[in-house]
């Protein structure tokens, strides 16, 4: 009888001693296919800490000490770099499998302009971080943005401003006042260029009839100015703040669906060096429309031209004078439609 040296070992032995060839017969691993990139981000010697580190779709921050690992594919790379206050910066590098590379990144440094906006809303022109009351300003941007869907007047401007309701008074003749912060419309002081030339009070229908394209910026403060305009500004105030004299010639036509026709002109430019005009024309016609056809007028009709010419004199060291004349002449209607 033939015997077999395997058939002693226990099924145990067996087991571990085909795990044991099966580890010798397998391939040895693929060789690692990334690399290590360790770079520093500077400035004239010194680390800039948090600066993006973009390589691709990976992207890391530095530490305080300005530096960063990356871990890249093998392969031609493009390290760019970013921080601001700092001009952005960029290299190409070929990362080796398995290999370790040290990078130094020099960024230099870039001026930043921010625009510095004054306001007039407090008497004297300061800028308006340097400014103790709280000014709210809305730029040209702006203005032009709401001035495309209702160039007659500003009352969609101010409803859309945080803190100002736009409130009507007269639903018959569409009569409307601002409300700022919840106070009545009589508490607020409507200006322009700093001057209360519509009146001591805003409750009638000054703010329907003021055309936004002739103004630069509106500012808003929010909360008691007595102590500058009065009783009238317990709730606060509203300055619109007029565009100054430009080579610009602007025609703004529109037709809406409900009646609705503007057309205005704006004009602007140098006379000498030290002159300059502005000129505002508009006319402005809504028809009488019945919404819901219940017999009552939603949308009250009138007819309105506006003309505004404004002379402005400086004399280039600061001081500057201007001087303004406008006339509107309305014709408005609304109630119940006849017949």
């Amino acid at each position: 009888m033939t015997i077999h040296p395997w058939s002693s070992l226990s099924p145990a032995v067996l087991f571990a001693s085909v795990l044991l060839l099966a580890g010798i017969a397998a391939p040895a691993p693929a060789q690692e296919s990334t690399g290590t990139v360790r770079l520093r981000v500077e400035s004239h010697g010194v680390p800039l800490a948090g600066t993006q580190v973009r390589a691709g779709r990976i992207a890391v921050l530095t530490d305080a000490q300005g530096r960063a690992t990356l871990r890249l594919p093998a392969g031609r790379h493009t390290i760019a770099v970013g921080l601001i206050g700092y001009a952005r910066a960029s290299t190409r590098i070929d990362v080796a499998a398995g290999a370790d590379t040290t990078l130094v990144i020099a960024m230099e440094v870039e001026a930043i302009e921010t625009e510095g906006i004054v306001v007039l809303s407090t008497r004297t022109e300061r800028r308006i971080e340097d400014e103790p009351v709280r000014v709210e300003v809305l730029g040209r941007e702006e203005i032009e943005e709401k001035m495309l869907m209702t160039p007659g007047d500003i009352s969609m401007m101010l409803n859309e401003t945080s803190g100002l309701r736009v409130q009507t008074t007269s639903p018959s003749l569409g009569g409307a006042n601002v409300r700022i912060q919840g106070l009545r419309g009589r508490y607020t002081q409507l200006l322009s260029d700093g001057l209360p030339l519509y009146g001591g009070q805003s409750g009638a229908l000054s703010m329907l009839q003021i055309p936004p394209m002739d103004l630069a910026q509106v500012e808003v403060i929010k909360g008691v100015a007595s102590a500058l305009y009065g009783a009238s500004a317990l709730g606060g105030v509203v300055n619109l703040i007029s565009r100054r004299p430009a080579e610009v010639r602007e025609l703004l036509l529109n037709q809406t669906t409900r009646g609705g026709t503007d057309g205005i002109l704006w004009a602007s430019g140098e006379l000498t060096e030290r002159w300059g005009y502005t000129f505002l024309g508009s006319g402005h016609r809504q028809l009488m429309h019945d919404v819901n056809a219940d017999g009552w007028a939603d949308l009250p009709g009138y007819q309105r031209v506006v003309l505004r010419p404004r002379l402005f004199w400086n004399d280039g060291a600061g001081r500057s004078l201007f001087f303004t004349v406008g006339g509107t002449v309305e014709n408005r209607e609304g109630g119940t439609l006849s017949g």
